[in-house]
């Protein structure tokens, strides 16, 4: 059984946004998550911030054709230098603490935690993000996959349990957005993220070869 939270209705993907966890969230410029997302305002500078997981990269290919998978599994195994490989996937906390309060005894010490990540943006607008996290034990950093869908987007529809949201508008009580995703925007979202890793690229070719 898929664990995708996204689904597939014809060509459209639904996003369910009512959530303020998870892995489909409400998100500003600044990364910024809605703790109230029926309660957020349709406006500009806001994101669907969609952590897309394998599950629903194996959903979103059956939009291709089988060639349009042949071409895509070529280009992939072209890729030789990946992310998880740079010095910029590192993640670190910096030396410099600094002091900021005292509380019953206790001094209250800030540490910078010191990451990067790897972002591309397609001609659509969509942003396309690698983002390096620390694991359960935080031993080995690991890189999470974002895509972010600027609410602007000129095939994605704001829509709640009524119907249609307006700009300038509420989400309002059952709030998704439903996104179509051309070939090309497909394409650039599935290759940035087998820039991920050799492991993520080869998940990605099996699952494009099924």
């Amino acid at each position: 059984m898929s664990k995708a939270k996204a689904k597939l209705n014809n060509t459209k993907i639904v996003l369910p946004l009512h959530f303020s966890q998870g892995g489909i969230r409400i998100a500003d410029k600044n990364g910024n998550h809605s703790s109230s997302p029926t309660k957020a305002i349709y406006k500009n500078e806001q994101y669907i911030e969609w952590m897309i997981t394998n599950d629903e990269i194996k959903l979103l290919s059956g939009l291709f054709i089988p060639k349009d998978k042949e071409d895509l599994i070529i280009e992939m195994q072209k890729i030789d230098k990946f992310a998880e490989q740079s010095e910029y996937s590192k993640r670190v906390t910096s030396t410099n603490e600094k002091e900021i309060a005292i509380f019953e005894g206790f001094n209250i010490y800030q540490y910078m935690d010191i990451f990067n990540s790897f972002e591309k943006i397609l001609n659509s607008g969509i942003k396309v993000r690698l983002t390096f996290k620390l694991g359960d034990y935080g031993v080995v950093s690991h890189p999470h996959m974002y895509v972010l869908i600027p609410f602007e987007h000129k095939s994605l529809e704001l829509k709640n349990k009524n119907g249609l949201v307006n700009f300038g508008e509420k989400l309002g009580s059952g709030c998704f957005g439903e996104l179509i995703l051309d070939k090309d925007d497909l394409k650039g979202v599935i290759l940035t993220l087998a820039h991920a890793s050799n492991n993520h690229r080869s998940d990605l070719v099996e699952i494009l070869s099924k």
